[in-house]
């Protein structure tokens, strides 16, 4: 059941790594348009910052289960890092529970706005809100199984003194 839930997330890894890569180009290029259109052609693109807007909003509701991932986020765990190791794991289930719970509010709360996203449709590009909106479950759904799967990983060392970054390559 544990490689099943390892394979699975490296699967979605490389997905959503992929996801967020092609987002962050979109970005990147529609800025890019949207000042060549300021200043070059001295016209607005209001559909280029519209692009942007939505690009960045999924990039950082993905990219912030890659961080989760890669134990990137900011944390303060000076203190579990001092506790034996039974206390260590009680830390540790209850740091990822109360985060778990509160992603859960998360997509839960968000359900509301998808609903009112169905009709209503963005300003310029006039495409329903829902699939804006859609980022917030997925991306609390993708952190949450990230946390799941980090539990199960940092068991038998759940708070190392040295971080390692897996995905870092040697040199």
């Amino acid at each position: 059941m544990v490689r099943l839930l390892e394979l699975l997330c490296l699967l979605l890894r490389r997905v959503i790594s992929g996801v967020v890569i092609l987002l962050f180009a979109v970005m990147m290029t529609s800025v890019l348009v949207q000042v060549a259109g300021r200043y070059i052609f001295n016209f607005s693109i209001a559909q280029a910052s519209e692009i942007a807007t939505f690009s960045q909003i999924w990039l950082v509701l993905l990219g912030a289960g890659i961080a989760v991932s890669r134990s990137q986020h900011v944390a303060i765990d000076v203190v579990p890092a001092m506790l034996p190791r039974a206390q260590a794991r009680l830390a540790l289930l209850a740091i990822s529970g109360i985060s778990i719970a509160f992603l859960a509010v998360l997509a839960y709360g968000s359900l509301p706005l998808i609903k009112m996203g169905a009709f209503q449709t963005s300003p310029t590009l006039r495409i329903p809100m829902k699939y804006m909106y859609f980022c917030l479950p997925a991306g609390a759904a993708y952190m949450a199984l990230e946390m799941v799967l980090a539990v199960i990983q940092r068991w038998h060392n759940p708070f190392p003194s040295e971080q390692v970054d897996p995905h870092e390559e040697a040199i």
